[in-house]
């Protein structure tokens, strides 16, 4: 993304959400899936991209199926999905020392995408007779594995999770664990957040919640564990 396309973004989104929508997929919400060929792939489940929509837009968003049909053992649908950006006014200072008033009128984004599931069949015979090996197990929960495929398609296209679902892939956050870990011993060395956060940034040049989790383990962890451990040692003298 060009710096240009970048300020653009901001501009008609706001800077929060597209820091939101940006920011890096906690490791502890990543699952792994075999896939055909041999192999796997890493995905989000479907009720984490709703939980982020409602937080990004407030519930001011909504999907609608357009289309949806069998095609022999997969669901094949098609939809979109709707966000609203709420009108809003801010003050800019530009270079020379004036300012500026830039409102922005209510924008509605309309994302559309395909998605699809394959049927699920039972894979034995049910002893008590309920059904057979081979049979459709719930054809109607097929239908809704489609829909939120397509739905989370759309949210990938506005940037959500998109380091997961990316052509390079593996780029994910850290897991909240290890964000706590050092939140932590930042606590034990009588740092607020807003400390501990300034001093990851002289570390590592950026916020904690945008540490990779190597840049935590290897670099963060073992730097903040030698300050206790000299803190300890300076108490004991």
């Amino acid at each position: 993304m060009t710096l240009e396309t970048e300020s653009l973004r901001t501009q008609y989104l706001g800077e929060a959400l597209v820091e939101f929508l940006s920011m890096k997929t906690p490791r502890d919400i990543v699952e792994s899936r075999p896939i055909r060929g041999g192999g796997s792939a890493n995905f989000v489940a479907g009720h984490h991209f709703i939980d982020r929509l409602n937080q990004a837009f407030g519930f001011l968003w909504s999907s609608r199926i357009i289309n949806a049909h069998r095609d022999g053992e997969f669901i094949i649908v098609q939809g979109e999905v709707s966000f609203t950006i709420p009108k809003r006014t801010r003050v800019v200072e530009n270079s020379n020392g004036t300012k500026e008033t830039i409102t922005v009128e209510e924008i509605e984004v309309t994302k559309s995408q395909f998605g699809s599931a394959q049927v699920k069949r039972w894979a034995k015979n049910d002893p008590k007779g309920n059904y057979e090996k081979g049979d459709e197990m719930d054809i109607g929960n097929d239908y809704k594995a489609a829909g939120t495929d397509m739905l989370k398609k759309c949210a990938v296209s506005m940037g959500m999770f998109s380091d997961v679902y990316s052509s390079k892939g593996g780029d994910i956050g850290a897991s909240q664990s290890q964000i706590d870990a050092v939140n932590m011993r930042g606590e034990t060395l009588g740092w607020d957040g807003t400390k501990t956060n300034e001093w990851v940034m002289d570390q590592v040049g950026k916020p904690l919640e945008d540490c990779a989790p190597d840049e935590i383990t290897q670099v963060l962890l073992p730097k903040i564990i030698g300050l206790i451990n000299e803190k300890k040692a300076e108490e004991k003298v």
